[in-house]
């Protein structure tokens, strides 16, 4: 009897949590960050965006496709301690030492400590995939919340075609980009698809991408949940890839 190999859990979503005390088994969920560390709004779509690039990269932290980045003073400033602590199996946490200081500082320096910590935390955890980690770091510092995450991608004979998103901070509509390459000619063109209120959303609106003569079809997925999503867009895309290129 043959074995199948188990696909790889991939890295999903960053959240950050706070704790006063070191959380062992038993021990209540820790909670967002709020009273302890003044950790601004755009966080969240921080640690979104680099979840979300490293699972386009196929990063994986392990069987869990969260990881939960707790702050707490209770450990060195600085110090990457993971732990066994999980409330449910898509969990893992990980501390990171984080002194009081870090409310006195302005937004901006905020969010460079806390997108450090983060790289700090996957680099420890996981060392096989460092040069991923390593290209999204590099990806974000350069392109920051304009940074997009690939969808899908199709090659033909004719074109090279992707789908793009971006993750913006909340409430900005989250744009979705198509990008067409004409192999022969290597012109490249691109066009905004359209916008959803969540970028949670994007990922159900797009899946196969189907090519009938000039016309390019970008159907959605097709679960459940996929349909209560998509029925509130205007889906599935269409671009006639000659008009494209005629513009």
């Amino acid at each position: 009897m043959s074995m199948q190999t188990k696909r790889p859990t991939l890295l999903r979503d960053v959240r950050y949590f706070e704790s006063l005390a070191v959380p062992v088994e038993g021990d209540p969920m820790p909670q967002y960050t709020s009273e302890l560390f003044a950790v601004p709004a755009e966080a969240t779509a921080l640690g979104l965006r680099i979840a979300r690039k490293c699972e386009e990269l196929k990063v994986s932290i392990g069987r869990a496709s969260h990881l939960y980045l707790c702050f707490t003073p209770s450990i060195a400033t600085g110090e990457v301690l993971p732990t066994d602590y999980a409330v449910d199996p898509w969990h893992r946490f990980v501390l990171y030492g984080l002194a009081p200081t870090f409310n006195d500082l302005p937004k901006r320096e905020k969010l460079e400590v806390i997108r450090n910590a983060t790289f700090e935390c996957l680099v420890l955890i996981s060392p096989e995939h460092g040069s991923a980690i390593a290209e999204v770091r590099a990806l974000l510092e350069r392109f920051g919340d304009a940074l997009r995450i690939c969808l899908r991608r199709k090659q033909t004979k004719r074109y090279f075609i992707s789908v793009e998103q971006t993750v913006p901070v909340h409430p900005k509509p989250t744009a979705i980009f198509l990008t067409v390459t004409e192999l022969t000619t290597q012109q490249t063109r691109e066009v905004a698809l359209g916008a959803t209120s969540s970028s949670d959303d994007a990922p159900y609106l797009v899946d196969r991408l189907a090519i009938v003569g000039n016309l390019l079809t970008i159907h959605p997925r097709k679960s459940f949940r996929a349909q209560l999503t998509s029925g509130e867009y205007d889906v599935p895309f269409r671009v006639n890839l000659a008009e494209l290129f005629r513009a």
